[in-house]
């Protein structure tokens, strides 16, 4: 028997589907959408992009780069490392993170293009029922450990830049995107006052009193919203403490610089990346 086959015709992308087929970072898509380069609509708490939109910005945008000759893939480490995480394999997991340094890719693109789309993976999978708590949890376990065995790798030499204080609000009992974040700032440059999770607003404030001449930023990861009120506490704070430290919000359950706005800070991030721009681009006009 022959079967027919449908082919579904894709009319809409996500903001993040939409950055990887432009070929640039997220919050570039995002200035791209902010600045009516690409127009984009707004449901369910995501940006979507219509197909021939997207095309026709692909299409005005100069062409990239071609990579780095003897770089693999770094998507093609992904589905190892899920597969690692899901049955809790620290060692075979490290090996195909250890595997893609060998091949040449930096630290800094291990975390931010491999161990941090495999998390949001299993964190999908886990909301749609695909994965039980305990194992998501497992996973999680282990990918803390990698990222402290990463440490070392993403060492960077010279003048530190300002320091950073982060935590998780009150009442989020996840310290994996904070450290994530930690490891990845401190590869460029910025040192980092790591306070975990389930820190409270006064501790916060505590720490960013104590830094000599105080923090270039204060980042505050959301990992439920429900917790947003920890979170706004937290804003408010410090605000009263340091009313000229920036302070930066993002996380799994913030999407948008609305939403960060609508919880009193100053700027949003969507990863690590993110925060890397905004506090670059902090720098720049700081010191210009």
């Amino acid at each position: 028997m022959v079967r027919s086959l449908v082919l579904k015709t894709v009319d809409q992308f996500g903001l993040r589907e939409a950055a990887a087929r432009l070929g640039v970072h997220y919050m570039t898509a995002y200035r791209y959408v902010r600045l009516g380069r690409l127009p984009a609509t707004q449901r369910g708490g995501r940006w979507w992009v219509d197909a021939e939109d997207l095309e026709r910005l692909v299409a005005d945008l100069p062409a990239a780069a071609p990579p780095r000759r003897g770089r693999a893939s770094l998507a093609a480490y992904r589905p190892r490392l899920l597969s690692r995480l899901v049955d809790g394999d620290e060692s075979s997991a490290w090996k195909v993170l250890e595997s893609a340094m060998v091949a040449g890719a930096p630290a800094k693109a291990v975390v931010l293009d491999i161990l941090a789309p495999v998390l949001r993976e299993v964190g999908d999978a886990w909301e749609c029922g695909d994965l039980t708590v305990g194992t998501e949890h497992r996973a999680t376990a282990v990918a803390i450990r990698l990222v402290g065995r990463l440490g070392p790798h993403l060492v960077r030499r010279g003048r530190p830049r300002g320091t950073v204080v982060l935590a998780g609000a009150a009442g989020d009992p996840h310290s994996l995107p904070v450290s994530m974040l930690a490891a990845v700032l401190r590869g460029e440059g910025w040192p980092v006052v790591d306070l975990g999770a389930d820190t409270p607003a006064e501790s916060v404030v505590a720490a960013v009193q104590a830094v000599p001449d105080g923090p270039r930023a204060v980042g505050l990861s959301l990992s439920a919203r429900g917790n947003s009120g920890a979170v706004r506490e937290a804003v408010r704070a410090v605000r009263q403490a340091a009313p000229e430290v920036t302070v930066l919000v993002g996380g799994p359950a913030t999407t948008s610089p609305d939403d960060a706005s609508a919880l009193g800070a100053d700027a949003w991030a969507g990863d690590a990346a993110g925060v890397l721009d905004l506090l670059d681009t902090q720098r720049q006009t700081t010191s210009g």
